[in-house]
């Protein structure tokens, strides 16, 4: 373990200037909750591929060492009022993954894919109920990397280069802000927002509602009416985020908490619940993965084919974590693990990109934050004068009426982000999460065996061999796990897909001492940084 005393506290974002910013509010006297709002607002500049201020959203789980409790912030995107279940075409296709399209994926890209953003008002609520610092202070080094430039980092490049033809014909506005003299910035180029910078300064001055009322929102609304799509300034005017008790279990004598639907952490849970029967911690990662497998094919068809906004869809949360249910989907995983089947695909999702934050103080608070534009860029409408580019919101829902996923106005969709907390005798343990679409769930019950069952440190629970299956095989296995761990699950049944990286880049930070000492990790999938100090 790296654990080392901390004087100020620990920031861990998938950016260096995500984790400076951050890092800045300690110095400034903040606590941990105004270093991931400040992290956040900064993450929503310099990584535009994954999030943005105009994201369409974002989850957030706060621990307080005082009163040793834990609160979960939603601020998850809404459907226009305008929005139905109906407005999209659906056509069957054979051919396709889960047997249908939407033609021209409209429901991703484009005007109609954008629900109202939820990430200014959801960062502004947590700094005003939570935080230390003013709102002016801790949006300041956004503002600065939006105004004097930031460095793209290798994905963000990447994504750049590969959708600027499309943004050329498609997207005028976003190839003008994203691009230099038409093409992706080279690594060492510098990207400038000086409209975003101008949004967020307003923001500074007059919080959130700047942002939801007034001039930009009506900008918002016209220009994205203009272009064919149905949000409107009332849709951005009633937005609301909130406060609420996150979803928690007992696993292994730790609390593990998770930001509740439609966040993808109940999936987490389930699974963890699933597995906790089962000696872990002395399972071959043959073993390990076989046991995982089963449980995601069971939990996935469980998620996918019931949840959505509980308050359009009747779901009891205990009854889905209690012992009863558990034990009814026990029967289900010892059949699997002793006869393999292929699984089944409800709803086929290819998006995936999202950025996770963790932070942790010297007094024991901490925090894990996760937000997303959804798929890379999401909507990829940048609404001119404001330098906003938009998530697609819309895009996360079922696209075929009738489901708990379907689309309604003002219902907020299922998705994937689930920062995790956890606790041990009510101290605070860890913070982790972790972006990368359907990956995310998996991903987060593989960190939190590695933290929990193996003991290990924040950066080794990252460096692990991941694996991913989100109800039918192939089954997708880093390459790093080793041909004898694969060639071993194909013995026992399993189709198996190797791949060089699932899902990241996450970040933890692992708490010692009552929250004194520290161990920050961040994923060698990425180019984040750890400042610990």
């Amino acid at each position: 373990m790296n654990s080392q005393k901390i004087e100020y506290g620990t920031v861990v974002g998938p950016h260096p200037r995500t984790a400076e910013a951050g890092f800045d509010m300690f110095l400034a006297g903040g606590n941990a909750v105004d270093a991931a709002v400040a992290a956040a607002f900064a993450e929503g500049v310099v990584e535009p591929s994954q999030n943005g201020i105009a994201g369409y959203g974002g989850c957030m789980l706060i621990y307080h060492k005082k009163t040793q409790d834990v609160i979960a912030i939603d601020y998850n995107t809404a459907a226009p009022a305008a929005a139905s279940e109906d407005m999209f075409t659906i056509e069957d296709a054979p051919d396709a993954v889960a047997g249908y399209r939407v033609p021209g994926r409209v429901n991703v890209h484009g005007p109609l894919s954008i629900g109202v953003p939820g990430v200014v008002a959801g960062l502004c609520l947590a700094l005003k109920e939570y935080g230390r610092l003013p709102l002016d202070k801790v949006i300041r080094p956004a503002i600065n990397s939006a105004r004097y430039g930031y460095y793209p980092n290798g994905a963000n490049r990447g994504g750049i280069a590969g959708n600027a033809e499309r943004w050329k014909r498609e997207f005028p506005e976003t190839a003008r802000v994203y691009l230099k003299d038409g093409r992706a910035p080279k690594k060492g180029e510098t990207l400038t927002n000086p409209d975003l910078a101008r949004t967020l300064e307003a923001v500074a001055e007059g919080g959130h509602t700047a942002f939801y009322e007034g001039q930009i929102s009506e900008t918002i609304a016209n220009h994205i009416q203009e272009l064919g799509g149905c949000i409107t300034v009332d849709d951005l005017k009633s937005y609301r985020p909130f406060i609420t008790e996150p979803y928690e279990i007992q696993y292994r004598g730790y609390s593990v908490y998770t930001s509740p639907l439609g966040a993808g952490g109940l999936t987490t849970l389930q699974m963890l619940r699933l597995i906790e029967s089962y000696n872990v911690a002395e399972m071959s990662l043959t073993e390990r993965f076989h046991l995982f497998a089963e449980a995601m094919k069971i939990c996935w068809y469980e998620r996918l084919s019931r949840f959505g906004d509980p308050n359009f869809v009747d779901i009891d949360i205990d009854e889905e974590l209690s012992d009863s249910f558990t034990a009814t989907l026990s029967e289900k995983l010892k059949a699997g693990l002793d006869s393999p089947q292929h699984g089944e695909v409800v709803y086929y999702e290819p998006m995936s990109c999202t950025s996770h934050i963790s932070t942790a103080d010297t007094e024991g608070n901490m925090v894990s934050l996760t937000q997303t534009h959804g798929g890379g860029f999401g909507s990829m409408v940048t609404v001119p004068g404001t330098g906003l580019l938009f998530g697609h919101g819309v895009g996360r829902f079922d696209p075929r009426p009738g489901l708990a996923n379907s689309i309604g106005p003002h219902k907020r969709p299922l998705h994937n982000m689930g920062p995790c907390l956890s606790t041990f005798g009510g101290m605070p343990f860890a913070t982790y999460g972790i972006p990368g679409g359907r990956t995310i769930p998996n991903n987060q019950l593989n960190i939190s065996v590695s933290l929990m069952d193996l003991q290990v440190s924040a950066q080794a629970a990252l460096d692990a061999p991941r694996f991913h299956c989100d109800g039918a095989e192939p089954i997708q296995i880093e390459s790093r796990a080793g041909e004898e761990t694969l060639e071993g699950l194909r013995e026992l049944g399993h189709e198996i897909s190797a791949s060089g990286g699932i899902g990241g880049p996450g970040h933890a930070i692992r708490v010692w001492e009552e929250g004194t000492s520290h161990d920050g990790g961040t994923d060698p999938r990425g180019e984040g940084k750890v400042i610990s100090r």
